[in-house]
């Protein structure tokens, strides 16, 4: 039978919606330190979970326009109940973008881009949604070579709709296939990268 993973990313964080699963002051402090956003900028926080991450964008700039999209309705719910100011929140899949082409100038995906296990198909729908100098931040989870071949090796078995721990160099490889060029890698702690791509 097919490993689900989307079905199983959507049962996990259901499940833990009300517990700040995945959220990490470091990353969040690292991303929100070099991001330029003025009452034009429009962005989308790819896999936003509770809307922790939208709360800050929103006290960086109270004018532009936010947008949220979780696999999850119970993480929905919970971003929801924050009342974020002009920011849409939907509840759909990294595979089918409900925006326009174009209309998405900085998307952030945090801890959630080794979720989706057709990465191809998130990033030909991101591309498609970006404006023409439109970026994307990933901050994601961080391993050392050997830990993560052992990782990868589990994460059919895990429950949590994991599908796959990237280094620089193979998440370099399916970015540069759409033709975003990477503009800056850091590991940001022994657990935590933060990878910059430009359309």
């Amino acid at each position: 039978m097919k490993n689900n993973y989307s079905e199983k990313s959507k049962i996990f964080f259901d499940s833990v919606a009300e517990s700040r699963y995945g959220n990490s002051k470091k990353l969040d402090k690292y991303i929100l330190k070099d991001i330029e956003i003025d009452d034009n900028t429009t962005i989308l926080d790819l896999g936003c979970g509770d809307g922790r991450f939208l709360e800050k964008l929103r006290d960086l700039n109270s004018n532009n326009v936010l947008y949220g999209l979780d696999i999850s309705e119970k993480m929905i719910a919970v971003a929801s109940s924050k009342k974020i100011k002009r920011c849409k929140l939907t509840i759909g899949d990294s595979n089918y973008l409900p925006y326009n082409d174009g209309s998405i100038d900085l998307i952030v995906c945090l801890n959630s881009f080794h979720h989706y296990s057709t990465p191809s198909l998130t990033l030909k729908e991101i591309k498609r949604v970006l404006s023409l100098d439109g970026r994307v931040i990933i901050g994601d989870i961080f391993t050392l070579p050997i830990i993560r071949e052992m990782i990868n090796l589990y994460l059919p078995y895990s429950k949590s709709g994991d599908y796959k721990m990237y280094s620089k160099k193979s998440l370099d490889k399916i970015f540069n296939v759409e033709g975003f060029k990477n503009q800056k890698f850091s590991i940001i702690s022994p657990w935590l990268f933060v990878s910059v791509y430009k359309k």
